[in-house]
């Protein structure tokens, strides 16, 4: 691997998704931080040893946030996280019940033109990328029973978190703004998104993070891994690294260096 690279493979990133490609991917166990598709191929398909199940195993898988999984034999794989309050990251934390499920259509990148391993090098346009996400999605969405329903409130609340994931959210301020006691906001996260709280905004502060990097890439600037934690609204770098740790099984310096960062974010 190139000195210059952390990580070997090639970090994709959309308005409500980030997607991470790799054409040699191992990782110790680790906790999903929003719903993912999971792509391997017909001849290396993905494959997940479970914390607390057996080993799942498809062309296809869909992983919930909130599952520990990881990968013991090395081979190329792409990690799709979808934002859990998106209308898809609804559907598919809903459809992957807690768990981890092999999606029934193996199809979902032949179909659209898209091959892994020019994902994994980086040599899939980020228009491209953008359409074939959308595709996805939209598919996802309706195998999944079409657009789930969560309180509007809660969806209000998504471009705030984003905006305001500093420190650690105040659930008395946060349930102020959506006129809830702070248990309810809990329970709601709890029930109608199938995580809690907490765990959204660490979803918010590593997608965060992941945008400043490409950021500073895109203006052909060097900037250290403290400014962009500090860029993702963490405490400090231990808080940074415990985090990164738990949900990607990597250092922080690795996150923000892998083979290429591809924006596919529509401004507007």
């Amino acid at each position: 691997m190139s000195a210059l690279h952390a990580i070997s493979g090639v970090v994709y990133l959309g308005n409500d998704w980030l997607m991470y490609a790799d054409p040699d991917l191992a990782f110790n166990l680790s906790e999903n931080v929003a719903p993912a598709l999971v792509f391997g191929s017909v001849g290396a398909p993905a494959t997940l040893g479970l914390r607390d199940g057996p080993e799942i195993c498809g062309t296809v898988l869909l992983q919930a946030s909130g599952v520990w999984s990881g990968l013991s034999r090395r081979r190329a794989l792409a990690f799709l996280y979808v934002d859990p309050l998106s209308d898809a990251g609804v559907c598919l934390q809903q459809r992957a019940q807690g768990g981890v499920v092999v999606w029934p259509d193996g199809e979902l990148m032949a179909r659209h033109g898209v091959a892994l391993d020019a994902l994994c090098q980086g040599d899939v346009s980020a228009a491209h990328v953008r359409r074939w996400v959308g595709s996805v999605l939209g598919e996802a969405a309706a195998l999944s029973g079409g657009a789930a329903r969560i309180d509007a409130r809660l969806t209000g609340l998504r471009a705030g978190l984003h905006q305001h994931s500093e420190g650690r959210a105040d659930p008395v301020a946060l349930a102020s703004q959506l006129g809830l006691s702070a248990e309810h906001v809990r329970k709601l996260f709890r029930q109608q998104v199938g995580m809690t709280l907490s765990s959204y905004l660490a979803w918010a502060r590593l997608y965060q993070v992941t945008a400043s990097a490409c950021d500073a890439q895109q203006r052909g600037q060097n900037q250290s891994a403290t400014h962009l934690v500090s860029a993702g609204g963490f405490y400090d770098a231990s808080h940074a690294s415990r985090a990164i740790r738990r949900y990607f099984d990597l250092l922080p310096t690795q996150m923000l260096a892998p083979k290429a960062f591809v924006d596919c974010r529509v401004l507007g």
